[in-house]
């Protein structure tokens, strides 16, 4: 599945999205569609691609760390909540160009399924921008997220239910 090709307003660029930035080639990110008690729970980034934006915890995967332990690094930083991978759920890409049609950043995203042994733990996002929160499911249509986000999340809640669910 793609997430598909946008543009992008332009931004300031930090020493962290230098290398990002306009890339070489495609950079290997991981997201995940964390399920607790409380619902599902989501960030609001605070940097590009998506500032602004609701959406799952994830980021880039560190040299020499599994798809799995990047997973759980990520939505530890982002979160401050400790989960445990389930499985993996779906791969994207995500393009996005500048205004000149240049590729800003295009990252292949492998999303999993976690669920957190925390259900009572509040999240702590990892800067004053940004804000965690969980979202019951009947919630999600009003939340400010990229339409394929919501996708993705209600395909995994559907794999949670029944007899294979986590």
């Amino acid at each position: 599945m793609t997430l598909g090709t946008r543009k992008e307003p332009e931004m300031k660029a930090t020493s962290e999205m230098k290398e990002r930035l306009y890339p070489s080639r495609p950079m290997a990110a991981v997201g995940a569609v964390v399920i607790g008690r409380r619902g599902v729970l989501l960030v609001r980034r605070d940097k590009d691609p998506g500032r602004g934006r609701w959406s799952i915890p994830g980021g880039v995967v560190e040299i020499g760390e599994t798809q799995e332990q990047a997973v759980v690094r990520e939505v530890r930083e982002e979160t401050g909540i400790d989960v445990r991978v389930i499985r993996i759920i779906d791969s994207f890409d995500l393009i996005t160009r500048d205004n000149e049609g240049r590729i800003r950043f295009h990252y292949v995203i492998n999303h999993y399924l976690a669920r957190t042994d925390s259900e009572d733990a509040e999240p702590v996002p990892e800067s004053a921008e940004a804000v965690a929160a969980w979202f019951a499911p009947e919630e999600l249509d009003n939340v400010d997220a990229p339409r394929e986000v919501i996708d993705l999340i209600r395909k995994a809640l559907a794999q949670t239910r029944g007899p294979r669910g986590p």
